[in-house]
């Protein structure tokens, strides 16, 4: 009987025992979780640097191409330029 009262009152040193255990038990939970949390979010954005990163050498290769263009279009209008001739009204 005294052993069934011991379990439901516990000595004082038991208590500051077990509120210790809980508390680092805790503690180390939430880091974990905060942890992982931060682990993933890292991961999200290194993700997107690396998709901003192809976008913009995208951007880059789109906006060389794009002036070679010009370049070929002035190279071509320069070149083509064939003798005007006037009509004769009658």
């Amino acid at each position: 009987m005294t052993e069934m009262l011991n379990i439901f009152t516990p000595s004082t040193s038991n208590i500051f025992f077990m509120t210790a255990v809980v508390g680092i038990g805790g503690f180390a939970l939430g880091f974990l979780i905060k942890s992982a949390a931060i682990a993933k979010h890292k991961k999200r954005i290194i993700t997107l640097e690396d998709e901003m990163l192809n976008n913009h050498s995208r951007i880059l290769d789109l906006e060389k191409q794009l002036a070679e263009h010009r370049e070929e279009k002035t190279k071509f209008n320069n070149a083509s330029t064939a003798p005007k001739v006037e009509l004769k009204v009658s």
